[in-house]
């Protein structure tokens, strides 16, 4: 039995929000403030209900001068359960709890097991209705009417006042039918495990388990048992003990008056002890087998024993359909492979069906998301920049549902995820923007090149991932009419070819040729959300782009050139810097190695140059960016990195054009 989907008005983030669920594992992901925990908490009021003024929305209650001076404001959440029963399970209790909350029509889908038997699909749904006592709402108009429309503080302090007047009440949400608060606060065991968390908050909820063991009709009676027989033994240690207290009192009780009301002291031993009180949790260690108690241990290891106690406790506890996991950051204190092979065993567990309970965790962690499941993931963020500000959520397993054709886009890039979607890849899950980027020297330098362009990388909680090639349409369809909105820049070669077989290709092409991959990117994604930003100003990579982008300065020219080229080239453009006419000149003083390199080049943008002259300048520059790119293309990232530890020519370095106008395109307002 689990909860397939929640609709929350009026509550916290929710203005008007709905969400479904999977039956097993639920992993929320987004940014902070999101609405994550007000989710989880939502979940828990259908056990533990309560409120507080600052629970309903504030952009609702803005406009309380037109909307609550007459009515007072009320949340609403709606809870739709679904169960799977057998006709062959006699021992079935759902279908008992679920009873005051069936529709009509809830018990019509069924599935054909292969031994023959019939299970059927239930579904209820309990609206739970948060509203002010009727008895005081003529006092609340009173104070409301009192104050002007602007006065919101003023509003908060009313409604502060009255917030114990609230109540909640429960209802069947398809027939409307009141029902009684236990019926629907009792069907789940619901159990919240905050992220603000000690290890005895976490073994609080353990011993919370051991208590509801000892609640069952046959173990109740065997503790009772033991309590008498551990309260014989008592006596007989304690007996003499207890003959002189019982001597000592007899001889006072007339003296005080006790034998008047024919009552006097008797002593005994009665021992009381909570069994969940009653017991602990040790660590052994592996290597020598001495045992010492938890709190000596780590709070990471404490926190996964406890939480993974909670989980496995449901396999030998009667009722455990019933149970709910709200499970909030676990990766506080955990440390990162802790958090991976955690997540890893219980999507093993929910692949098997073998959970036994629905868990709701929600996570900042890319250890978490990487290992969680795409399938069993879901995206949440808050939307403040629409006309109805609200939380947006995104189901990941129906983001990867294909329905635009035989193509099969959508499980291609979920394929395609499921095995590069790695802990750093993980970082754009939850980022507001992302930028994709080919390989490791964009990475590299994009935080730079974004602190130049005052694109800030914290304030705008940007992502720049390296896909490692150009397959970016699986990592843009991850964005695809996704609910939750994301800008993504993508930022891909155009990998021109000026120089093949000897003859330099012309500018006229340069400037209209569209790449086969840009083409493609562009018809698949008509998403406004979505842009492409490639090179413009002749380079065909990154690298060579980058160079031309910094060829008015010489000094950073040449720095920048020697940083991939052999000792030859690099005494060379000591000696006659980048003038083309003077490297043709004295071409003959290279090495034997080099000069072969050096001459093929300079004779095919000689021949260029001669074909048009009109692009004399820019031919030239080419041939030194051909150069620069010959030597860098196999070592991409140490060029990164030597720009990045010398500090003189990364302040003074130029951003290239593209490079700008992408980033200005992510940093503007949506």
């Amino acid at each position: 039995m689990y909860i397939q989907r929640i609709s929350i008005k009026n509550y916290r983030n929710f203005m008007d929000f709905t969400m479904k669920f999977h039956k097993g594992l639920n992993v929320i992901i987004g940014a902070n403030n999101s609405g994550k925990t007000g989710l989880l908490t939502a979940v828990k009021l259908l056990h533990e209900p309560s409120i507080c003024a600052d629970d309903f929305n504030k952009n609702d209650l803005l406009g309380f001068g037109a909307k609550y001076r007459e009515d007072a404001p009320q949340i609403t959440i709606e809870y739709t359960i679904c169960h799977t029963i057998s006709e062959e399970d006699t021992e079935d209790e759902s279908i008992i709890r679920l009873l005051p909350f069936l529709g009509i029509n809830e018990i019509t889908e069924f599935q054909q097991k292969p031994d023959g038997t019939t299970n059927y699909n239930v579904t209820a749904s309990i609206k739970a209705i948060c509203t002010l006592d009727e008895k005081v709402l003529n006092d609340y108009k009173g104070e409301v009417a009192k104050i002007a429309d602007e006065e919101f503080g003023k509003y908060m302090t009313i409604l502060k006042s009255f917030e114990h007047r609230y109540s909640w009440t429960y209802c069947n949400a398809a027939s409307n039918t009141i029902a009684d608060k236990k019926d629907a606060t009792q069907i789940f065991d619901i159990r919240f495990i905050g992220a603000e968390r000690t290890s005895d908050d976490v073994h609080k909820e353990t011993k919370r388990e051991i208590d509801a063991f000892a609640k069952d009709q046959g173990n109740a009676t065997a503790i009772a048992q033991l309590r008498d027989s551990v309260a014989a033994d008592m006596k007989d240690i304690l007996q003499s003990v207890l003959d002189r207290l019982e001597k000592l009192f007899e001889s006072e009780n007339n003296d005080i008056g006790l034998s008047h009301g024919n009552v006097s002291i008797s002593q005994n031993l009665r021992p009381n002890v909570s069994v969940g009180d009653s017991y602990i949790t040790e660590v052994k260690d592996t290597k020598s087998d001495y045992i010492v108690p938890l709190t000596y241990n780590g709070l990471g290891y404490n926190n996964l024993i406890n939480i993974y106690m909670l989980i496995k406790l449901t396999e030998i506890r009667p009722g455990r359909d019933f149970r709910i996991l709200l499970l909030e950051e676990p990766e506080a204190h955990l440390h990162p492979a802790l958090q991976y092979k955690l997540f890893k065993y219980l999507r093993k567990l929910d692949q098997e069906d073998n959970l036994n309970q629905q868990i709701f965790v929600t996570t900042h962690s890319s250890n978490i998301s990487a290992v969680a499941g795409i399938d069993n993931m879901f995206m949440i963020a808050y939307d403040r920049n629409g006309d109805c500000v609200d939380c947006k959520e995104q189901s990941l397993s129906e983001q990867f549902t294909d329905n635009d054709g035989s193509e099969r886009h959508k499980e291609k890039a979920k394929k395609h995820l499921t095995k590069f979607l790695d802990v750093t890849r993980s970082d754009m899950l939850f980022a507001d923007k992302v930028i994709l980027v080919e390989g490791i020297a964009e990475r590299l330098l994009m935080p730079l090149f974004m602190e130049k362009c005052g694109c800030s990388y914290e304030d705008e909680h940007i992502a720049v991932v390296e896909i490692g090639g150009k397959h970016f349409e699986h990592f843009i369809e991850l964005f695809n009419g996704n609910a939750v909105r994301k800008k993504i820049l993508c930022i891909t070669d155009c990998d021109f070819v000026w120089l093949e077989d000897g003859k330099v290709a012309d500018f006229e092409s340069y400037k209209t040729a569209v790449p086969e991959h840009i083409q493609k990117l562009n018809d698949r994604f008509l998403i406004d959300n979505f842009h492409i930003s490639t090179q413009s100003d002749g380079g065909r990579t990154f690298e060579d782009e980058l160079l031309l982008s910094n060829f008015n300065n010489p000094a950073i020219l040449l720095e920048l050139f020697k940083i991939p080229t052999s000792k030859a080239i690099s005494d060379f453009v000591d000696e006659y810097g980048f003038d083309f006419a003077k490297w043709e000149m004295h071409l003959p003083e290279l090495d034997g190695r080099s000069q072969p390199l050096v001459k093929e080049r300079l004779d095919a943008y000689k021949q260029a140059i001669q074909n048009d002259t009109a692009h004399k300048d820019e031919f030239e520059r080419l041939f030194f960016a051909n150069l620069f790119l010959h030597y860098a293309k196999g070592c991409k990232g140490d060029v990164a990195l030597d720009i990045l530890v010398n500090e003189g020519l990364a302040n003074t370095l130029s951003v290239p054009n593209y490079i700008q106008e992408g980033l200005k395109w992510l940093c503007l307002q949506k």
